[in-house]
């Protein structure tokens, strides 16, 4: 396995691999984890050195991107989707991606990631945001389920609010997808 920046060249790959992760039946075919693949590029959250894919010879098998976001007044980063290949799944191929972009981006400097997802990302060093006072919503589910990472550890204490993504996460309506 080879870990890439992701290229256009990789689209179809990208968006096979998220949908072979994330499809379900009555999936949204307009806003899902494999539309977001080709939404970002174009998005005002893009960094197209924080988005990456995995890859078995050519075959791209899975997928991660680090986005911009905002929590408050404080700049970060969003993770995801994350997406492995149903085939390709607990051979730690989720586990690379994850760790190269979090490699990633503390070179580059940025000082959280925030993530919605379950109890996989722990291992990873995210905690959950409750208790510094961070949400996504009014719902609480989805707020229960909202992690960060923090990788400037003077920041901790300074960094509270609702989360706001970047363009590509969100309908037309304005609604997170």
């Amino acid at each position: 396995m080879e870990i890439r920046t992701f290229e256009e060249r990789y689209l179809v790959g990208a968006k096979s691999a998220l949908k072979s992760a994330f499809y379900r039946e009555n999936s949204d075919e307009t806003y899902n984890e494999w539309e977001f693949a080709e939404r970002l590029p174009g998005s005002d959250g893009y960094i197209p050195e924080l988005c990456i894919v995995a890859l078995d010879g050519e075959k791209v098998i899975g997928y991660n991107a680090l986005s911009r976001a905002e929590i408050g007044k404080n700049s970060g980063l969003a993770l995801g989707p994350l997406g492995i290949r149903k085939e390709y799944q607990n051979a730690g191929a989720g586990a690379a991606l994850v760790k190269e972009c979090i490699r990633r981006a503390k070179e580059s400097g940025y000082p959280w990631i925030a993530v919605l997802g379950g109890n996989y990302y722990s291992r990873f060093g995210f905690e959950s945001c409750r208790p510094y006072g961070i949400t996504v919503s009014d719902d609480d589910l989805e707020n229960d389920h909202l992690q960060i990472l923090f990788l400037n550890e003077g920041c901790r204490d300074n960094v509270s609010g609702q989360i706001v993504y970047c363009d590509a996460f969100y309908d037309a309506d304005g609604n997170l997808l």
